[in-house]
């Protein structure tokens, strides 16, 4: 089978490599060169988790997700996943927190529930507020954006780079299927998808000399429900000198090929304001920045789905800003559509027939 991949990011590179695993002829086309900074696969860190607190139903595609990982960094020889644990933190009645164990519940997952007091002398990186609770996680971690994408494309013996598609009718010609895997690109192609491109930004804050409770054997990522900030979240210490930290949505909406990248006072307030009220031992001196995009359905549920009434159409994107650490079982999905017409996994919940009637919203709520 011919199958051409549009899109070199995460889910397009994993979609490659696990067709050319499979013996498919497979060729990647991206605009640009991956892995790079353009779209939303870039950053070096994101976050890998298992007690999902967005819904339950994502818990068996996580733990099939990390085999896959672990299979990755074999056949690669690289180190791409970092296991650190997670924490979510928030009030006791908070989406993180209840929904964390309600995930963990229904699949019987390791955790710890901590008080605020407990939070304090366990993890001293981190300012409880008052009523503040943590579910801990144990099976989570950081993930490698840019080796992962390497070390996907490397797997595949055809990759075309700085190649825009500006529709799918010359693709469909010379190939049996195609796979829409874009991005926030992926309006271009796609239309019938009603997806916002929103912008994000990330900060890498300086910490303390003596700050060593932010190493990664002693600080779980984090992600924090606030009432005043959103969702926040953050890394342990990657190079010992700096933590990196963002905001979950609540980003400018955009469109990736005029989104700002230039990095203000404005986005970077927040941040620091974050840091200066939950995090022990972070400054408010920033020592570098990122800009990426999050491609968001209105349910921020993802897409995979074939194109209506076309079955060589095959549509992987619109994560909403949660779907890195999902890429290989995504890619693997794909691979059981396009090749056996079929996946033992439950992708009901990424069916495109949900936004027959659906608008985007006007406003929205809430990278890993």
């Amino acid at each position: 089978m011919k199958v051409a991949v549009v899109g070199g990011g995460v889910m397009g590179a994993a979609t490659a490599w696990r067709l050319a695993q499979r013996g498919a002829d497979v060729v990647c086309f991206d605009r640009y060169s991956p892995p790079h900074t353009h779209g939303s696969s870039h950053g070096d860190s994101r976050i890998i988790r298992t007690a999902y607190f967005e819904g339950a139903f994502y818990v068996p595609l996580l733990r099939e997700a990390f085999e896959l990982w672990r299979e990755l960094e074999a056949t690669s020889g690289s180190r791409l996943l970092t296991m650190t644990g997670a924490l979510y933190i928030g009030a006791a009645s908070s989406q993180a927190v209840v929904g964390a164990q309600e995930a963990a519940t229904v699949h019987g997952l390791d955790i710890d529930v901590l008080s605020g007091a407990e939070l304090r002398k366990r993890y001293p990186g981190h300012i409880p507020r008052e009523g503040d609770v943590a579910v801990l996680d144990r099976k989570a971690g950081i993930l490698s954006p840019e080796g992962a994408v390497t070390a996907m494309l490397a797997r595949v013996s055809d990759v075309r780079r700085g190649h825009r598609m500006e529709n799918l009718e010359a693709l469909l010609r010379d190939h049996d299927a195609v796979v829409v895997a874009a991005g926030p690109w992926t309006p271009e192609l796609i239309p019938w998808i009603p997806v916002k491109i929103e912008r994000q930004v990330h900060a890498w804050l300086s910490i303390a000399r003596d700050a060593g409770w932010f190493a990664p054997e002693q600080f779980p990522v984090f992600i924090r429900q606030t009432e005043q900030l959103g969702d926040v979240y953050g890394f342990p210490t990657l190079d010992g000198a700096s933590v990196k930290v963002g905001r979950h949505h609540d980003g400018d909406f955009t469109d990736p090929d005029h989104i700002k990248r230039q990095v203000d006072d404005k986005d970077l307030d927040p941040l620091r304001l974050m840091a200066a009220k939950y995090l022990r031992g972070v400054s408010g001196h920033v020592r570098r920045t990122l800009t990426c995009m999050y491609t968001n359905t209105p349910d921020h549920d993802f897409v995979i789905d074939f194109a209506p009434g076309d079955p060589r159409v095959l549509v992987i994107s619109a994560c909403s800003g949660h779907g890195f650490k999902f890429g290989p079982i995504v890619g693997d999905i794909a691979a059981d559509l396009l090749l056996e017409g079929r996946t033992r996994r439950d992708i009901s919940h990424f069916a495109a027939a949900r936004f027959a009637s659906s608008q985007v919203p006007d406003d929205h709520h809430e990278h890993d």
